[in-house]
Parts: C-alpha cells; structure tokens; sequence
C-alpha cells in the first residue's frame, strides 16, 4: 500500500509541474502563453482536482501566479527543473480510508527537504491528497488528528474526516 501512496504523491506534485510545462509561447518577459488544455483557471483546477483536494487546487492555481497575456492565460517567466524526486517515505499512521506520510525529497544529498501528506481514499476506491504540510506542522495532535481535523470550507468537507 504505501508504494501506492507514494505514487498518489509523486502525481499530485507532478501536476504542478505539468501545467508549467505544458506553456511553449514566451511573450517577451511578460510570460509563457498556456496551451488551450489549461487556457482557464476552471480547467486547470478540474485537472488538480484528480490528484488533490478543491482548497489544495486553489492553492496550487494561486502559486501559479496566472496572469492574462492579449487575453490568453498565462505564467511568469522562470527556470525550474521540475518536481524533486522522492527519495524516502514512512508512513506516520495510517487506516482503511486515511494516511499520513512524511516524505522526504531531494534533488542531491545537500538539497533535502521534508512534507507531510495526508491521503484519504475516495468512494470510488482512488486515493488524493487532503493535506501537504511542512515538518513543522503541528503533529503534537493525537494520531487521529485527521479525523478531527476541520476542513478549511466547504467544498472538501466530504474529504476530511472519517
């Protein structure tokens, strides 16, 4: 199970990443022109909503930073390498329908940095992400932190909890 976990959280970070590559026109330094798979904030938000939760969508499309080029979507301008590989996991706790992983990444061994994920199994048997944390995070909670945990509104209500 945890292979399966880890790979639910190596898409989700990748989702990120695919958004960013998929832009090809460079509009001088103003920014890179989105294709037409992600050319509206409701398109790229249903496809992170495959890997992760409606808030964490938000905040993945607010980390964007999308700005409008001649009326077309798109991003700042900026070097990246894409998603750090996992380099190690461990599973904090974990039941049928919740799971809590500190993940560990590096791009070399000088470039270490650590999250926690919270998974959660939807109905239909996949599992998304619910929560990515810092280490620093306060984990001082009970293990069953998740099942008491508030959602942040109401639209991932149905994913917290349980």
């Amino acid at each position: 199970m945890k292979k399966q976990w880890v790979q639910v959280i190596r898409l989700a970070e990748r989702a990120f990443f695919t958004i960013i590559f998929s832009a090809r026109k460079r509009v001088g330094d103003r920014g890179i022109i989105l294709p037409k798979r992600f050319n509206s904030k409701r398109k790229i938000r249903r496809f992170l909503q495959k890997f992760m939760t409606p808030c964490l969508a938000n905040r993945v499309i607010g980390n964007l930073d999308l700005r409008r080029i001649n009326g077309r979507l798109a991003i700042p301008v900026g070097d990246t390498i894409g998603a750090p590989p996992i380099v190690k996991a461990k599973v904090l706790s974990s039941g049928n329908r919740c799971a809590t992983l500190a993940v560990w990444f590096a791009f070399d061994a000088s470039d270490r940095f650590f999250r926690v994920y919270q998974l959660k199994k939807l109905p239909n048997g996949r599992w998304i992400v619910v929560g990515r944390h810092p280490l620093d995070y306060p984990f001082n909670l009970p293990q069953d932190f998740m099942k008491r945990q508030i959602p942040c509104c109401k639209s991932c209500a149905p994913w917290k909890g349980k």
